[in-house]
């Protein structure tokens, strides 16, 4: 069995980086219209992006901040609001797009994930201590709130009382009848809140040296034989208390399989590198042929809207078409920057491909605020006309890029839908499993590695499909989507996409024993009735305590 406090290796995961690139030489977009200025935006030279676990990317500095960088440096070339610089002029459309490495000859390197792992329940004390505190008497009375029989869950008087003995099973229980008071008539001051977390990585609750409780009772009791009562009863604490004392301990931990994932996610990257650095060479290419073809045209039919003008110059329809059309110039010029500039790897607007649940080509583009109305009143959607460059190079990258490496790539993508559902799966909760529910489980995962390593040929329906969209990436923000793989029928990336969504129905179809949202932990104080001083004080969960065959947690 292992003891975890949760997030020894999840949280580690989460602060980790995932991909993002490697060395371009220092790039700069120069902005113009700047009254012979230029505004320089430096790329660090490791930086691009790939979205891997749901996290966002860095390289020494956030990626976000890299790309809001650039996109307010080329929207800030003019000192007040849009300006128009003179046109640019189309370059030639390039002779071929690049070539791209071998093809593969294997799958992904994953390594096996036939491990000893637990999604981690929830606990808020040590059974092992109680035990050993109820062990050192040959019998203990036994007083239990009223209010734990009233709760109707699985724990009750009785099976306390069984609890008792599986845990002390040398010790006699002598059951006592709690008055319609409950702990309240026994324990008139309510015991300190001190966890810590034993050697064990349990939580150890420390047991005060005095407490005020009812001697004559307690004195009674000893006369009638039991040298100690355990008392048991829900403790009302609030929640966000609660939750900062018990901090998240868990029994179970998944720390063996998220570290082969890991080790499986960077080799499997290693491999891929220089087919995704192809990959945005060939997007990079194309888009900046087509964009230098529709650039200067739309700088053409806007360049009215340049001069600054006031409301009193128009109608009423002709103000709203000026506004509109000052909008669209300022949405432009992040486009035109990147055309001047001639560094279509350099320009934030260029399409690249990224693994976020699936392969998916994407662009970041400018959050200039378009107005609905605005293509009405200009008889065009400047918007729809900037995207068409970047669609335009997505079909071309799909029709160029080896379907091989894109099996490769779009299987390696669905690693972020496994380790989302795992993550789920793995975040410490009020809920047990049988053991033959989690050996089916790490049999269900185990299979995942084979999908991952398979070689397989293309499917006859393997393909991009051009599907407008926006997706998140973390560190990043939303991304325009312009086009998604699919690996096609009978493919490991469907098997994975298929696998990871029966893992996130795991807990809800085999979770025993679920806590309500709001249900109280338990105390457990163990009392000397002759000195009428606690010998032992535990705090716990109802499942923790009993849930049907399991046994204590």
């Amino acid at each position: 069995m292992l003891y975890v406090r949760h997030g020894t290796l999840m949280l580690a995961i989460a602060l980790q980086v995932r991909r993002i690139t490697r060395g371009l030489e220092s790039l700069s977009l120069c902005c113009r219209g700047m009254r012979g200025l230029h505004a320089r935006v430096e790329l660090d030279p490791a930086t691009r992006r790939r979205a891997l676990w749901g996290f966002g990317l860095m390289a020494g500095g956030s990626v976000a901040t890299l790309l809001a960088t650039a996109l307010a440096s080329v929207l800030a070339c003019s000192p007040g609001a849009a300006a128009v610089a003179g046109p640019v002029a189309a370059t030639s459309a390039p002779a071929a797009l690049p070539g791209g490495p071998p093809p593969p000859d294997a799958g992904l390197p994953m390594p096996a994930l036939d491990l000893d792992w637990r999604p981690p329940s929830a606990a808020a004390g040590d059974t092992q201590e109680l035990a050993l505190a109820l062990a050192k008497h040959a019998r203990v009375g036994l007083f239990v709130d009223p209010g734990v029989d009233a709760d109707g869950d699985e724990l009750d008087a009785m099976r306390v009382a069984a609890l008792v003995g599986r845990l002390a099973p040398d010790t006699a229980v002598h059951s006592i009848t709690a008055g319609p008071g409950g702990l309240a008539e026994l324990i008139r001051e309510d015991p300190p809140l001190m966890p810590a977390t034993s050697e064990r990585g349990r939580t150890h609750w420390t047991t005060p040296d005095r407490l005020e409780l009812d001697v004559a009772r307690l004195h009674g009791w000893a006369e009638l034989g039991d040298p100690a009562v355990l008392v048991v009863g829900a403790v009302g604490v609030d929640t966000p208390v609660w939750r900062q004392l018990s901090a998240g301990a868990a029994v179970g931990s998944c720390d063996p399989l998220f570290a082969e994932l890991l080790e499986g996610q960077r080799q499997s990257l290693a491999l891929l590198e220089p087919f995704l650095d192809h990959a945005d060479e060939v997007l990079a290419t194309a888009y900046a042929s087509e964009l230098a073809a529709v650039v200067p045209e739309l700088e053409q039919e806007l360049a009215e809207f340049g001069p600054e003008r006031e409301r009193t110059d128009f109608d009423g329809p002709g103000w709203e078409r000026y506004q509109c059309g000052r909008r669209y110039l300022e949405y432009l010029q992040p486009f035109a920057g990147c055309v001047a500039a001639g560094v279509p790897e350099a320009c934030p607007t260029t399409p690249r491909l990224f693994l976020r649940g699936s392969a998916r080509i994407g662009s970041i583009e400018p959050s200039e605020y378009i107005p609905s109305d605005c293509p009405r009143r200009l008889d065009r959607d400047y918007v729809e006309a900037l995207r068409a460059p970047a669609r335009a190079a997505a079909e071309l990258a799909g029709d160029h890029l080896d379907l091989r490496w894109m099996i490769l790539a779009e299987r390696l993508a669905t690693l972020s839908e496994v380790y989302g559902a795992l993550e789920q799966l793995c975040t410490p909760a009020r809920r047990r499993f049988v053991d033959s529910d989690l050996d089916a489980l790490r049999a269900q995962v185990a299979a995942l590695g084979p999908l991952f390593t398979r070689v397989e040929e293309p499917a006859h329906d393997a393909r991009f499909l051009a599907n407008d969209a926006n997706f998140h990436v973390p560190g990043v923000g939303k991304v325009r989507q312009l086009a998604r793989y699919d690996g096609g029928t009978d493919s490991a990336s469907r098997a994975l996409i298929a696998a990871a969504k029966q893992l996130s129905g795991f807990a809800r179809a085999h979770g025993r024993c679920v806590a309500r949202p709001g249900d109280p932990p338990l105390m457990a104080m163990l009392i000397d009735t002759r000195s009428a001083a606690p010998e032992f004080l535990g705090f716990y969960y109802a499942e923790e305590l009993w849930c049907g065959e399991l046994g204590p947690l």
